[in-house]
């Protein structure tokens, strides 16, 4: 049986015996990661090796060490040098996707040469250590409290059996979704990845459905496309076990960090960090600011992205030294909580004085002197100034002050669509938030390019750059070719060629100054008269087919006058 098994299981890859071979040869891997890291080292492959092969010999098909070897010495020597032909890149470790490669290929090298029982049956001691294993994460967890604290647990103490039991899960999610069972996820293997991993978050409300924090299936694929160069660092189109686990484990810890707080329906990124601890703050700025890939990091952007937008009262994407004085306040509000900073109240004498300190400092930001900053001006000079406070030490030294929880700190961001329900409602809606600068229209106008552009900013730095405008214009897109005013990409453009080439052009008009990067002031105001100019001119569904060559349609001899000038 043994035999037949290991020849149908390397005679074709998409056999079940192939993909029972495949976790077998995980659980034997896994049982050797000792340390839980996704890697093993020269030692625990002389471990592996023994687990692996209690299955031949059992059955006579290999030797025992002791009869292959004449000291521990020589065998692992022996290993150590087999180990190093796996290690290909010499870091002194393999990942499971290595191991699983040699291992298939040494397995069907003995099928092809005949597999026979020629050596004396080795007996396999029968106990727990071999029952099936692999848990979900959250058997034991009854609410989303014992969720979040389960979390905490597993991120913060490797030793616990709670990440023992994180550990099971994403090897669990992990090898689910390597469906070509190499050990690896390719790009398009990712999206699966994400939405499994995420059933146990969404279980307890952590974390929203695609549906809910996307606005189209193309947003959600652009978005975990930047997310998988992010964590395959090296470019290879895969990720190992080994990476995932990294990434999953700093992931999490970065959420329990900002403040595990339940996710409600409605809502997206621009949420502000709210730590449950002095400490936590401590160690998410450390986090945040020692790495512009990790999950702390994009965190810190969105909640100073939100501080920011929360102090644009203009929604015009600037804020002047008056709305600077207001955003301080809004971004101090973290550190006031737990004594990192004094109260504007400790610091000044009067208001005199605050609003001319800060309109000091406010100038030192303002580098062109035109009397606004935009966001990547802002954001700029905070990872800076935060950066500068974690390097000197951050010392709760300060009257911690409390912060008044009202619905202003609730989580916001909403596509611009949800309440039209037709293609003339959305007209309505477009026409109402490009006309009237003071109507809830606008302002959710406002919010939702404010989300494709920071989707569009994959090295969140608050600028898009001429090859995130491609991506930008596509998530931006979705709403009018929802309710069918604009033409897919594969409609207008007879390829990807003239696409990329018109896209370049359109950036350039944006981008007048020729820096090869824009703001969110710049996208926003091309954006607003973008549309505007869409509404004034009649906007009517496209209709597939059609090219640039349309008659202007304008509704009444107001909008005809206003197109025209």
């Amino acid at each position: 049986e043994f035999v037949e098994f290991l020849k149908a299981a390397t005679s074709s890859t998409t056999s079940p015996e192939h993909k029972d071979l495949y976790f077998h040869l995980l659980r034997c891997f896994t049982d050797a990661d000792t340390s839980m890291s996704g890697v093993i080292d020269a030692e625990g492959f002389d471990k592996l090796i023994d687990i692996a092969g209690m299955a031949p010999r059992k059955f006579g098909f290999a030797p025992s060490a002791a009869a292959m070897f004449k000291s521990d010495a020589e065998r692992k020597a022996s290993r150590a040098a087999l180990f190093k032909t796996i290690d290909r890149d010499g870091g002194g470790t393999i990942s499971f996707d290595e191991f699983l490669g040699w291992a298939m290929a040494h397995i069907k090298g003995k099928v092809k040469g005949g597999v026979k029982a020629e050596y004396k049956p080795t007996a396999i001691k029968e106990d727990a250590s071999l029952a099936a294993k692999n848990l979900p994460i959250y058997d034991e967890a009854s609410s989303p409290a014992d969720f979040a604290a389960f979390c905490k647990k597993a991120v913060t103490d490797k030793s616990s059996p709670e990440y023992q039991k994180m550990y099971y899960h994403l090897l669990r999610c992990f090898s689910d979704a390597d469906a070509s069972l190499t050990g690896r996820i390719k790009k398009e293997e990712f999206d699966a990845l994400i939405d499994v991993a995420a059933v146990a978050p969404r279980k307890f409300g952590f974390a929203p459905l695609a549906s809910e924090q996307y606005v189209s299936v193309e947003e959600r694929r652009e978005a975990r496309a930047n997310l998988f160069k992010t964590i395959n660092t090296e470019g290879t189109g895969e990720i190992s076990f080994q990476e995932f686990l990294a990434w999953a484990m700093e992931h999490i810890r970065g959420k329990v960090l900002r403040g595990a707080t339940p996710w409600k329906a409605g809502v997206g990124k621009l949420s502000l960090i709210q730590p449950s601890s002095a400490g936590e703050f401590v160690e998410f700025l450390k986090a945040a600011t020692s790495s512009t890939t990790s999950p702390e990091h994009k965190d810190l952007y969105f909640h100073l992205l939100r501080c920011f937008t929360d102090a644009d009262t203009s929604m015009s994407g600037v804020i002047d030294a008056e709305g600077f004085d207001k955003l301080i306040d809004i971004a101090g509000m973290a550190p006031r909580k737990f004594g990192f900073a004094p109260s504007a109240a400790a610091m000044f004498k009067s208001d005199a004085e605050r609003k001319a300190s800060r309109a000091a400092l406010f100038k030192t930001i303002d580098r062109d002197g035109g009397g606004t900053i935009s966001f990547d001006e802002f954001l700029g000079w905070a990872m800076a100034h935060i950066k500068g406070k974690v390097k000197g030490g951050v010392k709760a030294e300060y009257k911690p002050t409390a912060i008044k929880e009202d619905a202003s700190l609730a989580a916001k961001n909403l596509p611009i669509y949800d309440e039209a329900s037709s293609p003339a409602d959305f007209a309505a809606f477009c026409k109402k938030a490009v006309t009237d600068k003071s109507s809830p229209e606008y302002q959710k106008m406002y919010y939702h390019l404010l989300r494709c552009f920071s989707d569009a900013d994959a090295s969140l730095t608050g600028r898009i750059k001429k090859e995130e405008f491609d991506a930008l214009i596509d998530v931006a897109a979705v709403a009018p070719r929802k309710f069918g005013f604009a033409p897919l990409a594969s409609e207008q453009y007879v390829s990807v060629e003239e696409r990329r080439e018109a896209r370049a052009n359109l950036f350039k008009t944006i981008n007048t100054e020729g820096t090869g990067e824009i703001s969110f002031q710049e996208f926003l105001a091309w954006a607003m008269e973008h549309i505007r100019g869409k509404v004034l001119r009649g906007a009517t569904p496209w209709k597939a087919g059609v090219g640039k060559l349309s008659l202007i349609q304008p509704s009444s001899a107001g909008e005809f006058v206003e197109f025209l000038k």
